[in-house]
């Protein structure tokens, strides 16, 4: 039975599904691309783990979050027949709002492929597309879009697999499951007493998202409360991380590449190496056992 290609699509402010309808010749090669996408996406993969927004996966991890209101209308999809949803018109690219692209999976039963969908992937958005045919080019003129080339997540019941949190919250509403310092607690960090900042203005102009997610990871810890100036610079050398001191105070670098070191230090994302004893960052905090 041929599966039904939808569209996750945001308009008026809310997200809405609609079903492409696609001609017969096409319907296999659309199914046959997402089949080997999703091959490819499980491929060399262990279990998923739970995301807590902490590190980034190896290349054989899969990071998954659960949230059953999330994936409700996605899960719909399963119980509901393609006719209960309006066709895609893309008449207007504008109004159209496809965020993603999204099939059932063939071979396990309640698997939702889902593609992440960008404007570029539109067809003549803008001036003038060419089109190949009989050995000449003609002026392409109706709309259309293209495919992505992978998975961007995989839905399996009340839980959403993926490998970048960056291209799952482009289609899905997620970001309270990725928590970085509000600018309250940017400035309640940089006033810490422990601290001695030379140019606050510098320090506020670095404060990216990773900056922030680093801030809100040390806030949680509770590690500027548990410990004083001197225990931390302390412990720094412990991993061959020397801080510089102003007063008995950490000095926050100005260069913001030295600054997210020492923030990854107080965010326990440094280490040395037991045989080279050089210091590393990582990008994973999770526990060996």
């Amino acid at each position: 039975m041929a599966r039904t290609l939808f569209a996750l699509c945001k308009q008026d402010g809310q997200n809405v599904v609609r079903r492409v309808p696609l001609e017969a010749g096409v319907q296999g090669e659309v199914e046959a691309i997402f089949d080997e996408q999703e091959r490819f996406f499980f491929h060399g993969k262990d279990e998923p783990i739970e995301f807590n927004g902490d590190w980034k996966p190896d290349g054989n991890e899969l990071l998954c979050i659960t949230d059953v209101d999330l994936l409700a209308q996605l899960n719909e999809t399963l119980i509901n027949g393609a006719g209960a949803y309006e066709h895609l018109d893309i008449t207007n690219y504008d109004e159209a709002g496809i965020k993603a692209l999204f099939m059932h999976s063939e071979k396990i039963k309640g698997h939702i492929l889902i593609q992440k969908f960008r404007t570029s992937q539109y067809l003549q958005r803008k001036g003038l597309t060419l089109m190949f045919s009989n050995d000449q080019f003609g002026k392409l003129s109706e709309q259309g879009f293209s495919l992505d080339e992978r998975l961007g997540a995989v839905v399996r019941g009340e839980t959403v697999m993926f490998v970048s949190f960056h291209v799952l919250r482009s289609i899905l509403t997620v970001q309270e499951h990725f928590t970085e310092a509000t600018a309250q607690e940017v400035d309640d960090f940089a006033k810490n007493p422990s601290f001695h900042i030379e140019n606050r203005a510098l320090f506020d102009s670095h404060m990216d998202e990773r900056c922030r997610k680093l801030i809100r990871g040390i806030h949680k810890s509770g590690v500027l409360v548990d410990h004083n100036a001197a225990e931390i610079i302390a412990r720094a050398k412990t991993v061959g991380l020397a801080l510089d001191e102003d007063g008995g105070c950490i000095v926050l670098p100005s260069i913001k590449r030295d600054l997210k070191t020492v923030l990854s230090f107080l965010e326990e994302s440094v280490y040395k190496g037991v045989f080279s004893e050089e210091t590393y960052l990582t990008n994973s905090k999770r526990p060996v056992a």
